[in-house]
This record gives C-alpha cells, sequence and structure tokens, in this order.
C-alpha cells in the first residue's frame, strides 16, 4: 500500500468474568540489543504531551531503554493518527497511540501489532484524569446538555470520540445530534474559555487547566464504561518485527518496566510533567495522575472493538489475541 493511500486512509480513520490479561514479550530474551558495531541501537519513539505519556519520559531519565542496547529519540505529535501515520511510513520505529485508531487501522488491514498497555480509566469519576470538562461560561453542566453540544476532540473517529458517544448512550441520553469539532489537547482550555466549544474531552494536565480556570467536569466517559476501561498503548509495525524482532523485544521489556515504574512512583510522574509539556510544576502537582498499567487485558480490549465498531469505523470484526505480538 502506497504512503500516500495510507494517509488517506487514515485521516478517514481520523484520529483513547475474570479478565485475560497478557504482558506482552513478558518471555522475550534479555539479551541487552546491539548493532554489529557494538553501538546502541537508535529507535524513534512517537509519544503526545499528556500526562499518562510520562511513562515513556521516565523510561528515558531512568535508563530502562539504555539498559536494553536502544538510544530513544522521543518525538511528540498530536494525534494517534499521526503516529499511525508515521510508524507505517518509517518516521516512528514505536507508538503510544490510542486503542481505537490502532483497531481501525488493523481493521483496515494496516500491519499493527500491541505490544503492551500503558494505561487505563480510573474506577471513580473524582480519580478520572480523561474527562469531559466545560469552561467557566459554557452552557453545558450536565451530561444530558452534551446533546446538542459542540464537543472538541483531538481526533474525530478517534478514542475520544468513541468515548463521548459511548458514554451518553450508556446514560441514555441521545448522541446522535452532538457537534465533535478537532482540536489538538494543548488548544483545547483555550477553545473553552473563548466559547469556540462548549465542552471538550481532555486528558491532564489540560483537566486541572481547564478546572483552575472556573471550568467544571460535566462527564467521566471511562467511568461510564467500566472500571479501569483501557485507554492508551504501545504499537509497532510488522515492517519493524520483521526487521529486527530482537529490538523489538528490547523495547517491549523496557517500555514495561517504564510503565511500571510510572504506576509505582507518582512523585516522579508529577516532577518530570514540566519537563516535557508546558505545564507549570505548581499545576503538575494538582492534577489527577493517570492509572499506568503495562498490561494488555484482552476481554476489556475486545469490548473497546465492540464500541469501535459502533461509534469509530471499523471495516470488520476484529479478535484481539491476533492483534498482540507475540515473539
Amino acid at each position: 500500500m502506497s504512503s500516500v493511500r495510507t494517509r488517506l486512509i487514515l485521516a478517514a480513520a481520523g484520529l483513547a468474568a475474570s479478565a485475560l490479561v497478557v504482558t506482552a514479550c513478558s518471555s522475550a530474551p534479555s539479551t541487552p540489543t546491539e548493532h554489529k558495531d557494538g553501538k546502541p541501537v537508535a529507535i524513534t519513539v512517537a509519544s503526545l504531551p499528556t500526562a499518562n505519556l510520562a511513562s515513556v519520559q521516565l523510561g528515558q531519565q531512568q535508563g530502562f531503554f539504555k539498559d536494553e542496547g536502544l538510544d530513544v529519540t522521543i518525538q511528540n505529535v498530536q494525534s494517534g493518527s499521526e503516529m499511525i501515520t508515521g510508524v507505517l511510513g518509517g518516521s516512528f520505529d514505536f507508538i503510544a497511540a490510542g486503542y481505537v485508531p490502532v483497531f481501525t487501522a488493523q481493521s483496515q488491514g494496516l500491519p499493527l501489532k500491541f505490544l503492551a498497555g500503558n494505561d487505563t480509566g480510573a474506577n471513580t469519576a473524582d480519580k478520572d484524569w480523561q474527562i469531559v470538562v466545560a469552561g467557566k461560561n459554557s452552557p453545558v453542566h450536565t451530561p444530558a446538555d452534551l446533546a446538542t453540544a459542540t464537543i472538541a476532540v483531538n481526533a474525530l473517529k478517534g478514542v475520544a470520540e468513541v468515548q463521548v458517544r459511548a458514554s451518553l448512550e450508556k446514560q441514555g441520553i441521545d448522541q446522535s445530534k452532538i457537534k465533535l469539532t478537532e482540536i489538538p489537547f494543548p488548544e483545547m482550555p483555550v477553545a473553552l474559555e473563548q466559547g469556540r466549544v462548549d465542552a471538550a474531552l481532555v486528558p491532564e494536565p489540560f483537566v486541572t487547566a481547564v478546572l483552575n480556570a472556573g471550568g467544571r467536569v460535566v462527564d467521566t466517559p471511562y467511568v461510564v464504561m467500566g472500571e479501569n476501561f483501557p485507554n492508551g498503548a504501545w504499537e509497532t509495525s510488522q515492517q519493524v518485527i520483521d526487521r529486527d524482532p530482537a529490538t523489538v523485544a528490547a523495547f517491549t521489556r523496557a517500555i514495561i518496566k517504564s510503565v511500571e515504574y510510572a504506576r509505582d512512583n507518582p512523585d516522579a510522574v508529577r516532577k518530570i510533567i514540566p519537563t516535557y509539556t508546558s505545564v507549570k510544576a505548581e499545576m503538575a502537582n494538582a492534577i489527577r495522575l493517570p492509572v499506568f498499567n503495562p498490561e494488555l487485558n484482552q476481554d476489556l480490549m475486545q469490548q473497546l472493538v465492540g464500541y469501535t465498531k459502533k461509534y469509530g469505523t471499523l471495516e470488520k470484526d476484529l479478535k484481539v489475541a491476533d492483534l498482540i505480538y507475540k515473539p
């Protein structure tokens, strides 16, 4: 498939009982990866300037990638669709896209594989870190008000749109007349303040920015959809896997360590956020922290496939077990 066609497809796609839990690549060998000349392998990783991706920043800081023989360059982008286009086109080796745009790409036959989880929604509304908020002067106060509102999402037909529509319908609210507009996360607080949109689906640190400016919480989609619902994960392309499976295994081990470190060290998460976002230290100390989790929960992923088919752009049914890389 040509890169032009890939970009067109992804633009159309847009662009967040007992569970069967899989920790990706846990059985992979632990030998550091090196070039034949003994130098570290250079890789480029696509990320976002959001709190949940403190994981990769901490992994870099703590030397987890270096320990695996990897020389990592982290490049911030604005959406999952941009990441997917980049990894398929060879600009990135690994990406941190939400499950929804990856499902969409996989349903179109694009060669992407999940490597590890990164984050989930919270268990309670007061702790959820990716939610629908309204500005101080917005007419929107309750989920019911969203039915005719203009809502900002970072990518159409992506995880944010699926979250918003699924949450409203589950609460018995007609979601067919909402108007969604695409705005990058960092621009959403200003768009709300200026009244260009009535509400926005934002992650931290932008939740706290809006609330500090007099805004309010309107809806917590992931809590409505289910406890600890999967949001973001780590992926690569089949081309990268075929070219260098040892590097894929090394990256997977390092990112799992990174996500676990973020989960276990909340103070470190708060401290590193100002280094790769525009957020000041004072705000970073006040935000709701993401729920970091490196596991790929196949049961919840399959539920999200169902939501994505209903509200997104899936072209066919997907079996989650086939979407996870197994070395």
